[in-house]
């Protein structure tokens, strides 16, 4: 009787020593899940009634899938021309070096990354930590990792050649690293860009709702300030008496492994869970106005299917654990070609996306140099001759003076260096 006493005096001093250090069980690293789900009705509640998304009604097919070898034109004008998504597989290869946790911690333990917490919200909290601290937590507690890939990492990550020439290879914004546990889960939403996913290890699946015949607004939506779409709706536990649409709207799905990509274009709503151990990139690019035709000179007729990420003329990297543009020299010409991506497909840009845009680029620069021009500073001169305050339309980009982009380019050309300088020079 002692001897049972003391075990279990023993089993609560360590359950409160484990509640105490803020860790978890394990995750399940199951890779084997049903998907699309098998749909269970009950005649007493709606379908899919406090179930994840995608139980509310059946998928309609499989995302249409295309070849590995096609050509940059025929991606361009059959699916960023036509706002399709589709798959590729085999797109990305197996990674050269096996990106362990072990090995990811010894070589690039030291680099800080962006972590948000594992079910992703409206406003997550993004918080900064290094790879090696990451790795450590990442399979017990509440995070996943959502980071611009450090430089250090991009001679190992493939970047495909589809996309590294012709209209392409200017309107590349950004490449993200995902590195999640367990059954993670995004929210509903739709990119302001278009995006390639790649998986690079374990598995994703995704749901894409179609919208061509009704509109998205009983998602109950949410507008960012980059441009982006998020839903309220709770993907893990969805009330289908609040959100009956879900019972209406046509839904296609694919699931990625190793190797495999998903291009999902601008303003297309999405959902993605990834399960088990998952490493997956996702590449950023500025939607053209697609009523221009591809332009490809550069482009090769048998190029490697991928090349190494660091290849790429990507808009922003990653440096001292804050987002930076890439170039270091900033010119009237580069200062415009930042705005006409900002615009995208669209014929206005908005303020709102102007000053997210800059408040990005110069984040660093406006906490040590306080007569830094604001962002408002600098919409009311490039916007001086608009009846609207609210956007600057395409011709009106196209025409800005000279002397007003170079003050822009100077101020962005100053942020980008800003770790060149001394701290003082500023």
């Amino acid at each position: 009787m002692l001897l049972l006493t003391f075990l279990l005096i023993q089993l609560k001093i360590i359950w409160i020593f484990t509640a105490n250090d803020g860790s978890n069980f394990p995750k399940d690293m199951n890779l084997y899940v049903t998907f699309p789900p098998i749909l269970e009705r009950r005649e007493s509640i709606p379908l899919g009634h406090l179930r994840p998304l995608g139980w509310q009604r059946r998928a309609e097919s499989p995302i249409l899938e295309d070849s590995l070898n096609m050509e940059p034109a025929r991606f361009y004008h059959l699916y960023v021309q036509g706002n399709r998504s589709v798959v590729i597989r085999g797109m990305v290869p197996s990674l050269d070096v096996l990106w362990t946790d072990s090995y990811l911690s010894k070589t690039y333990g030291h680099l800080n990354v962006t972590v948000a917490t594992r079910k992703q919200r409206l406003v997550d909290t993004l918080t900064m930590m290094s790879l090696e601290i990451f790795l450590e937590q990442y399979r017990h507690d509440d995070l996943y990792m959502n980071t611009i890939i450090p430089d250090e990492m991009k001679h190992e990550t493939p970047l495909p050649s589809l996309i590294n020439c012709g209209t392409f290879r200017d309107r590349l914004l950004e490449p993200v690293l995902w590195i999640s546990a367990g059954d993670t889960a995004s929210l509903l939403l739709a990119h302001s860009q278009n995006t390639l996913h790649c998986v690079l290890d374990g598995r994703k699946d995704f749901i894409i709702y179609d919208f061509s015949n009704q509109s998205p607004r009983d998602f109950d939506l949410i507008r960012q300030t980059n441009g982006d779409f998020y839903s309220r709706i709770d993907v893990d536990l969805v009330n289908a008496y609040k959100y009956k649409c879900l019972h209406n709207i046509p839904w296609y799905w694919a699931t990625l492994r190793e190797g495999d990509c998903l291009f999902i274009p601008a303003y297309i709503f999405h959902e993605v869970r990834a399960h088990g151990r998952t490493i997956a990139l996702s590449i950023d690019m500025a939607p053209p106005d697609t009523r221009d035709d591809f332009i490809g000179n550069d482009c090769e007729k048998n190029p490697p299917i991928y090349v190494s990420l660091n290849k790429g003329q990507f808009q922003w990297r990653y440096e001292h654990g804050t987002r930076h543009l890439s170039k270091r020299t900033i010119t009237i010409e580069d200062a415009r070609a930042y705005l006409l991506l900002l615009l995208g497909r669209n014929d206005q840009l908005y303020k709102d996306i102007f000053r997210e845009f800059f408040h990005q680029a110069t984040y660093e620069l406006a906490k040590q140099d306080l007569t830094l021009p604001t962002a408002n500073d600098l919409w009311k001169q490039l916007n001086n001759d608009e009846n609207n305050e609210e956007y600057i339309t395409r011709s009106r980009l196209k025409s800005i003076p000279s002397n007003i982009l170079q003050l822009l380019a100077d101020i962005l050309q100053k942020s980008a260096r800003i770790h060149e300088y001394d701290k003082f020079e500023l």
